[in-house]
């Protein structure tokens, strides 16, 4: 009973002082320490990419030749896949793994096939060999291990002395969810902050095999190449080898670097023309895993297109200081901006069912409706968000429309006279889309608040992945 005491007043200080520290470094560090003091000599965390691969080590009771040595000989990824497969279930002590050395088969995986018996007399402690290890998920993948070694009291674990260690594994799992989740939006802010700095600017965005899964018109305009065919090919479908070779490695370098890198070209469009280009690769990636890319293009003779451009920076730098806070605060935040700068009201969301046949209201960001239920409604075209969502488009429609693509009865309700529609994608087997009204029919969609409304849904789309991802 003295033990558990001082353990709980062990991790009641030590705990508390998480709240001092700002990085996620600094804060797992401070949980291996504690981790140490609660009875293991050395402890250390690394962070794997989706390769399995080990990208970076933390340390807590390692000496200086320790790390060396670790850093030098560091777990191959094919063993760590291993190691993390089902093929060590029989060996869980949740969340934990206990391979010990004096059982044959978890000695055979550890040792990579070594059978040699060992003394019955060290049977009943721990052995230095014996590996003791927890890993942490991030949607359905291992992002990080956490490894124990050498207990203090040379006893083997069971599910009585690794309470402490599981109750520490899973603080340590959430401190690193919430790094990052903020990390992610971090890295948004991030680009789009060289966006602004940048002005008026070309931007292609590519998903995790560098296919284009987005462009604007200053980035079509900038290449002479329509939407159609940039969406869905990758660089090497189109240009040409000469191009390739000044791009590819710069684009690549950010790729496995995870960090920005550029590089300026002189390219020879459709029209034979030649003219300068600057690519700018800003990578998005999930700790140390590269996700999706942004290239943002500048290109210093600026055509009346650009002239669109000028008004969307100041929008930009509007939406900004609203990515403070979790992610509901983060949605809450931007939708008001919105309303507020285009004098939009009752908007809610809307969720497409699994089965695709209805459109179902799921939240109401204005508090006065109770009953939602009353906005479903069936999924096809005489739906403005059914609409939105078929073409992927952002539409507007009003009363003056010969068509009205809405249900009556919501409108009537409402007494509102226009609707305005914004397409989410948060997968790609989930569908949604924001819906706001409008008092008047004189909302005008120009092309600058389609790109500014298609980066809003961007932010709001990112905003909901982690709670469907958990799904």
């Amino acid at each position: 009973m003295a033990s558990d005491l001082t353990h709980l007043d062990l991790l009641s200080t030590y705990l508390y002082q998480l709240k001092t520290l700002s990085s996620l470094d600094d804060k797992c560090i401070q949980i291996l320490d504690i981790l140490r003091k609660s009875g293991w000599a050395k402890v250390s965390l690394c962070f794997l990419n989706g390769k399995f691969e080990t990208k970076k080590t933390l340390y807590s009771g390692y000496s200086a030749e320790e790390v060396k040595k670790s850093e030098e000989n560091k777990l191959a990824p094919e063993k760590r896949k291993e190691l993390l497969s089902s093929a060590v279930d029989r060996w869980r002590i949740i969340p934990f793994y206990y391979l010990p050395w004096r059982d044959e088969r978890a000695r055979r995986i550890v040792s990579d096939g070594l059978s040699t018996e060992i003394p019955l007399n060290l049977r009943i402690e721990w052995n230095r060999n014996d590996l003791l290890y927890a890993p942490l998920y991030y949607g359905g993948r291992p992002i990080a291990v956490l490894t124990l070694d050498e207990p203090r009291d040379k006893t083997a674990p069971n599910k009585v002395n690794l309470r402490v260690p599981s109750i520490l594994h899973s603080v340590l799992g959430e401190i690193i969810l919430q790094s990052v989740s903020e990390q992610y939006l971090a890295n948004f802010q991030e680009v789009y902050r060289g966006v602004i700095e940048r002005g008026t600017v070309g931007i292609l965005e590519f998903d995790e095999n560098s296919k284009i899964t987005s462009s604007n018109t200053a980035a079509e305009q900038m290449l002479m190449i329509s939407r159609e065919r940039l969406l869905g090919n990758t660089f090497n479908k189109l240009f040409e080898d000469d191009i390739l070779k000044q791009i590819i490695p710069s684009m690549n370098q950010a790729i496995e670097s995870l960090s920005p890198a550029a590089v300026s070209i002189l390219y020879k469009n459709e029209n034979k023309e030649t003219q300068q280009i600057d690519f700018q690769f800003a990578p998005i990636h999930t700790l140390f895993d590269f996700s999706s890319m942004i290239c943002i293009l500048t290109y210093p003779k600026k055509s009346d297109i650009f002239n669109i451009y000028s008004s969307i920076i100041k929008n930009v730098q509007d939406i900004i200081p609203a990515l403070t806070g979790d992610f509901t605060a983060i949605q809450t935040n931007l939708i008001q901006l919105f309303c507020k700068q285009y004098k939009l009201i009752y908007p809610r969301l809307y969720l497409l069912s699994e089965d695709r046949s209805v459109l179902r209201c799921i939240y109401s960001y204005d508090p006065s409706f109770t009953d939602l239920r009353f906005f479903d409604h069936p999924y096809n075209r005489n739906s403005i968000a059914a609409n939105a969502i078929l073409d992927d488009q952002i539409l507007f429609v009003s009363e003056n429309d010969k068509t009205i693509r809405d249900v009556r009865k919501i409108w009537d309700l409402l007494k509102t006279k226009a609707a305005l529609a914004v397409p989410l994608t948060i997968s790609s087997d989930v569908k949604a889309a924001l819906v706001f009204d409008t008092e008047s029919s004189n909302f005008f969609l120009d092309e600058s608040k389609k790109v500014i409304l298609r980066f809003f849904a961007r932010l709001i789309s990112l905003t909901f992945r982690p709670a469907f991802e958990k799904k």
